[in-house]
């Protein structure tokens, strides 16, 4: 190859990378390779390219080759460093950045790769040391700050890693990615009204910022704020036409505000304009009932997932969409091998672990004894007005809480995070950490962070009498809940095993719930959950209402006259037409809670049955 041709055919395997054409660059830059295989700038290329389709092993070789190519130059080393921490080997990451420090021994890269790798091996109090030594080397970098608090945040100071992020953004007003960091942990630590409030003076700085608003959007939205996440996301899409995510955010805003027209327009349009983003397809789906496995959405769902440049996250939507479409269609086998490739791309990128969870578990019982609830008895709020609806995700709650809100004394304040922001601003009164600190506390303690509760509510809703607080993971804080509020009812859901667990396995759920795509994991989640409920059944008794979902969708009656007993409201016939008063609903169940109650969903795992094995033995105890 002459160097004009050599020349071209590398500006094509680069382009061919931009594009995200990973296969085709990799079999374009390996002719270049044959060429000038001492050039470290094609096998980096290279590393990209493998990198792309996923094989790292073979992106780790193209580094290495690219180092010793050039031994002296630290971006070799930097290069090489981060595909091993991008790839998770952590141990080889640290001695990378250990012998690129013997090449350059001040260069901040360097110091931030050691700090990484310090982290993911495990090794916390190194890492926060060798990111203030790298901040010192770069200060203000806002990726280090940003680490720096992320580290922090996993040791277990909390506040030291907000108080990191607060003196960055005040110091450094102008890193955008400052302000979305704290704002961000401040989601992440429950804090959505704090994460507001800082992405609304981050808009001060930075007015024009399409990410900010985008994320003050996400944030109005998970606070049941639809007003303003649709008038947010109707700025950003009349301003930003072409960016698929905001037109998709905005149709999910107008889907759970109810305008179904509107918003499958909308995702029928994206669908037509970006056919390889599938989100779109998954609301299409979702909102349709499909008849003949041939029907055209499908086929070209199909089509989608064949093309080369479909990313894992994008096809993972495409695969969950096609499952629902061909339950729809009775196609139960091939529906289900869309559900499993769909699952196992979210599993990958994923890190439950059934242990730490059991013993969670078992420090939660420990922790809430029947002693420790006869000490603390009467401390609490007398309140009767929470009314907390628990359960798996996918039992039943978000229907429970519809039809109780067709009641003319109910209101919802949609899924609250209070409770857990209790245990922690509890956590921190005490020595010891949740849940056993709880033995310590001091009494007065119980009913602040009760009356702390009752002022979300308050904000949350108008003067009905009870407000319903439908958060299923709240099961996890039953004790907590019973201590703050001893006089409330809480209200169980619980439904057929096998159809909760692959109702979740066929979901695609908000960040944070981690167990629900692999059919073993599912299995162990829910047999601990049932350990737990069965704890909180016997210390808290006559509290804890149990409501069945089968009992519920064919008999509606016989189950709600006792639950609007237990609760001491009276009964109103419009519970049982909860279809015609559903407002705002901004969970999975948005489209079936809009239809009257019925069976349809119950003994759904008979057409999965021979492919259960994996969930039925951890759920018998195999």
């Amino acid at each position: 190859m002459d160097n004009a041709h050599l020349k071209k055919t590398w500006e094509k395997g680069i382009k061919a990378l931009k594009q995200r054409d990973f296969a085709r660059a990799t079999a374009i830059l390996k002719k270049v390779e044959k060429a000038v295989s001492e050039d470290p700038d094609v096998h980096f290329a290279l590393a990209d390219a493998f990198l792309g389709q996923g094989k790292a092993d073979q992106a780790i070789r193209q580094c290495r080759r690219g180092v010793d190519a050039a031994p002296n130059a630290i971006v070799g080393w930097i290069r090489l460093g981060r595909v091993l921490l991008m790839t998770g080997k952590g141990e080889q990451a640290l001695k990378t950045f250990n012998k690129a420090q013997t090449v350059s021994p001040d260069h901040p890269h360097v110091a931030a790769g050691i700090a990484e790798s310090k982290a993911m091996v495990g090794d916390l109090p190194g890492a926060e040391a060798a990111f203030s030594q790298a901040l010192s080397l770069a200060p203000g970098e806002p990726d280090l700050i940003i680490s720096m608090a992320r580290v922090q945040d996993a040791r277990g100071q909390v506040q030291n890693a907000e108080k990191t992020l607060r003196e960055a953004c005040a110091a450094h007003p102008d890193a955008i990615s400052l302000w979305q960091s704290l704002g961000r942990a401040l989601r992440a630590w429950d804090r959505i009204e704090d994460a507001s409030d800082v992405c609304r003076e981050a808009q001060v700085h930075h007015p024009h910022s399409v990410e900010l608003k985008a994320q003050r959007a996400e944030l109005a939205y998970e606070l049941r704020d639809l007003e303003t996440a649709r008038q947010l996301l109707t700025e950003l899409a009349q301003a930003y036409p072409d960016d698929v995510n905001i037109q998709n955010d905005l149709a999910q805003v107008l889907a759970s505000l109810g305008e179904d027209v509107e918003s499958q327009e909308r995702f029928k349009n994206l669908t037509e304009r970006e056919p390889l983003f599938g989100q779109p397809w998954l609301n299409v789906a979702r909102a349709k009932r499909y008849e003949d496995p041939q029907d055209g959405e499908i086929q070209k769902m199909r089509a989608a997932l064949k093309r080369r440049q479909l990313q894992p996250a994008q096809a993972a939507y495409l695969h969950f969409a096609l499952g629902k479409a061909l339950d729809d269609c009775q196609e139960y086998d091939e529906a289900f091998a869309h559900y499993q490739k769909a699952n196992a791309i979210w599993r990958s990128q994923l890190d439950f672990d059934p242990k730490a969870l059991e013993a969670q578990i078992d420090r939660l019982i420990g922790a809430f004894t029947p002693e420790l609830m006869t000490r603390f008895e009467g401390r609490g709020n007398s309140s009767m007005r929470p009314l907390m609806i628990v359960g798996m995700p996918r039992s039943g709650t978000t229907l429970l809480e519809q039809v109780l809100c067709a009641h003319p004394d109910v209101e919802t304040a949609g899924e609250l995070r209070t409770l857990a922001q209790a245990a922690r601003g509890l956590t921190k009164s005490g020595e010891n950490s949740w849940p056993e600190c709880i033995a310590d506390i001091a009494p007065e303690l119980l009913a602040d962070q009760a009356q702390g509760y009752l002022d979300v509510l308050s904000a949350r809703s108008g003067a009905a009498a009870k407000v319903v607080d439908k958060m299923p993971q709240n099961f996890l804080h039953l004790g907590l809940a019973a201590l703050l509020f001893p006089k409330a009812v809480i209200v169980h859901c619980v439904r057929d095993p096998l159809d909760t667990c692959l109702s979740n396995f066929f979901q695609v759920f908000p960040a944070g719930i981690d167990f629900a795509y692999d059919l073993s994991d599912l299995g162990h989640y829910f047999r601990n959950y049932q350990r737990l409920m069965a704890h909180w059944g016997a210390l808290l008794g006559a509290q804890l209402v149990t409501v069945c979902y089968e009992e519920l969708v064919s008999g509606p009656e016989k189950v709600l006259r006792p639950l609007l007993e237990a609760v001491r409201l009276d009964w109103h016939d419009a519970c049982l037409s909860h279809q015609q008063s559903v407002g705002r609903v901004d969970t999975l169940s948005l489209y079936q809670v809009r239809k009257p109650l019925n069976t349809g969903s119950t003994e759904r795992w008979r057409n999965y049955e021979k492919h259960l094995a994996p969930l039925r033995a951890v759920l018998a105890g195999e």
